[in-house]
């Protein structure tokens, strides 16, 4: 169960993240920054489409990378035997190679 809630948060934060990166070069956002205002020499480089389309590259990588790890998990699965639910309440009855023979026992 512990490995299932990690790989949710895991993928979530992929496509958070993903999404970020695709959307927030060409909004209003990422030109009014803290780099912009105080690095006046970094204008050029981190407001020209090249940049932006590489950062944009990499949340398209996010996306994807999100997407194939849920195929991924998938697939896994659908491949996978399924498991014997096991019932913790009471345990499986002892079978014939089970038996242990005690001192009161004759063999």
């Amino acid at each position: 169960m512990e490995d299932r809630q990690w790989f949710i948060l895991y993928v979530l934060i992929c496509l958070e993240v993903g999404i970020f990166l695709v959307f927030v070069p060409w909004s209003a956002i990422w030109e009014r920054n803290y780099f912009l205002e105080n690095y006046p020499g970094l204008r050029p480089l981190l407001l020209s489409p090249a940049f932006r389309g590489a950062v944009c590259g990499l949340g398209f990588g996010n996306i994807y990378l999100a997407v194939h790890e849920i195929f991924g998990r998938l697939r896994r699965s659908a491949s996978s035997p399924p498991t014997p639910e096991t019932n913790r309440t009471h345990p499986p009855a002892p079978s014939d190679t089970d038996k242990v023979l005690t001192a009161s026992e004759d063999p």
